[in-house]
């Protein structure tokens, strides 16, 4: 088992997390309720501990009618966004953000760990409700984004360090 992994699977055991593992592929899969929707989380590290990834799925798929509206949706989440991306499955609808860290001699630390997946399920918890209205509201994916990068950033309670400025 690769150090970066067990350091993975320490940090998870050390705060309670219920998780279930899978040691041929590096990876954590375990369910986190936000404000906002309940997300799966899977955590991984790569076969030579060199890249640690984070991925959150949203609790939907995308209708195949929505899918071109979606995708410019996260077009204009993931503009200027400085941590991560969100990504769709155009055959199936599958909604994800994604976040990574390379990964150095020192190898994985908690505040790697807590910075990543907190980024990953906070990102998800800012853009869903703009997926949410773009799908069921017939919201203009412009409008949505705006209104959750303008209005929402408050209402998540983040700084907005992840955002780029557009000064």
């Amino acid at each position: 088992m690769d150090t970066a992994y067990e350091k993975l699977i320490q940090h998870l055991d050390g705060r309670d997390v219920r998780y279930q593992a899978n040691d041929d592929r590096g990876s954590i899969c375990a369910d986190f309720r936000c404000e906002v929707g309940t997300y799966r989380v899977i955590a991984m590290v790569d076969q030579d501990g060199s890249l640690f990834q984070v991925f959150g799925y949203a609790p939907l798929r995308v209708p195949e009618g929505a899918r071109p509206a979606i995708a410019e949706t996260i077009a204009r989440a993931n503009y200027g966004m400085r941590v991560g991306k969100f990504e769709m499955d155009f055959d199936d609808g599958e909604l994800r953000f994604q976040a990574s860290q390379i990964l150095t001699e020192e190898g994985l630390d908690d505040e790697v760990i807590d910075r990543i997946m907190a980024t990953t399920m906070s990102m998800l918890d800012l853009y869903l409700p703009a997926v949410l209205s773009v799908i069921y509201g017939n919201e203009l994916p412009e409008d949505a984004i705006r209104f959750v990068e303008n209005d929402g950033i408050a209402d998540a309670g983040s700084d907005g360090d992840l955002l780029q400025d557009e000064d």
